[in-house]
């Protein structure tokens, strides 16, 4: 039954669809349509910020839909473009926190008085009024990016150093922080940049803008960029001090040897090293092998800086020697005599040699040359005959050291010979 006539039967159906698109088009009927996204401007507002307060929209209660009600012909031409909702918050406030919305079509492409109906999805904006304030913070610059090869920022100073905010003082207490987020990526030269201002609270997070004031400043704030270029250079190392007794001084080695820094082409231009000085580095009375760390930045020239800061700490290894002793035989003989009273000479008795132990590290001594050890004794004070004990005044190079002092047992006794008086 179905496919019988089935050609006449999808000739109806066709028919009856056209029937039913003229019978639309000529009767034109009254349909709904729904715009979103409509915002509300917000009317008279001095009427509550001339008092020293200030609102705020609570819960984007300034964003609306409608649904409009009218002929088919008439919603076809609009858009939500084509209405205006306000709030007017000296007729409209109620309740000190509500303030009544009224929407208009503003569409030249139909008459008002072709929309039926309006219906709003809320009836109010919802505000909160409350007491202005005001204050200053510090500006931060928050570089983001990476330079171009071979370059860093040497200073990123913004146009102002401190930036005056006003706003509710329920906004104005959580903020923490004032940003600027400078994007230097490949930067080589020194330059002007525009930078979003962005606030944050004791949480780091962003702080909603749209109710605060910025000391005249609304698309951002100019930051002036110099670049710095990077070089490496050579670190010395000096030391002062000396061990303990009985230990020397070996080696001095550091890491890292060089350092990577950074200023403009024309202070950079002649530098090639880095000193750490002596003060720096004591090792007066140590008696191991010990590292000491410094702080590298202290001893960077004017206006030079390194180029990552993680590397300011320069490790020193101080490396000693136990000393050893050697034994050096003077004869008597050879002992400086000085200031020897007038009719006396100096008898030794049996003594033959002096024996003085002299303190160095191996290899020092191995160079020793015994004939660079100087030996007297002076006898000013001494004026009588008599035996007495007395310390010997020893020389040696000043590489090397003396274990103990030496003295000797000697006599005073009157001079039986015309020798020389030594």
């Amino acid at each position: 039954m179905l496919t019988n006539n089935l050609g006449l039967k999808l000739l109806s159906i066709i028919a009856a669809v056209m029937l039913w698109l003229i019978i639309v088009s000529i009767d034109d009927p009254v349909i709904y349509q729904d715009f979103s996204g409509i915002r509300v401007t917000m009317l008279n507002e001095d009427t509550v910020t001339h008092k020293d307060k200030v609102y705020r929209i609570e819960d984007n209660s300034d964003i609306i839909s409608i649904r409009v009600q009218a002929k088919r012909s008439v919603v076809e031409k609009l858009s939500a473009e084509d209405f205006t909702a306000t709030a007017d918050m000296e007729k409209n406030i109620k309740l000190d926190n509500l303030v009544g919305i009224e929407v208009t079509c503003n569409s030249r492409k139909v008459r008002t008085s072709d929309i039926l109906n309006i219906t709003k999805s809320r009836e109010n904006v919802v505000i909160r009024i409350e007491d202005a304030s005001s204050e200053q913070f510090n500006v931060v610059v928050n570089e983001t990016g990476q330079e171009g090869e071979g370059y860093m920022v040497g200073t990123a100073v913004p146009e102002q150093s401190l930036i005056q905010i006003s706003g509710p003082a329920s906004v104005i207490e959580e903020i923490r922080r004032v940003e600027v987020d400078l994007n230097k990526t490949g930067f080589t030269t020194d330059q002007i940049k525009n930078c979003e201002i962005k606030i944050y609270d004791n949480a780091n997070n962003p702080i909603d803008t749209t109710y605060l004031e910025y000391n005249g400043k609304t698309t951002g704030m100019n930051v002036h960029v110099t670049m710095y270029k990077k070089k490496i250079v050579r670190i010395r190392v000096d030391y002062t001090g000396t061990p303990e007794q009985g230990y020397s001084f070996k080696e001095l080695t550091f890491k890292p040897e060089t350092l990577e820094i950074a200023g403009t082409t024309e202070d950079i231009a002649d530098l090639r090293e880095i000193t750490i000085p002596g003060e720096a580095v004591n090792i007066d009375g140590i008696t191991e092998d010990t590292q000491i760390n410094v702080d590298v930045t202290k001893y960077l020239p004017e206006n030079i800086r390194l180029a990552d800061e993680k590397d300011a700490s320069v490790a020193v290894e101080i490396t000693l020697e136990k000393k050893q002793g050697k034994t050096v035989r003077i004869p008597v003989e050879d002992i400086e005599l000085e200031n020897v009273p007038r009719g006396l000479e100096v008898d030794f008795d049996k003594l033959k040699e002096v024996e003085i132990i002299v303190m160095g590290t191996s290899a020092e001594l191995t160079e020793l040359d015994e004939n660079e050890v100087s030996v007297s004794m002076n006898l000013e004070g001494y004026s009588r005959a008599g035996t007495y004990t007395k310390a010997l005044d020893v020389e040696v190079p000043d590489v090397y050291s003396l274990m103990q002092e030496t003295q000797v047992e000697f006599r005073l006794v009157k001079r039986t010979s015309t020798g020389s008086n030594r």
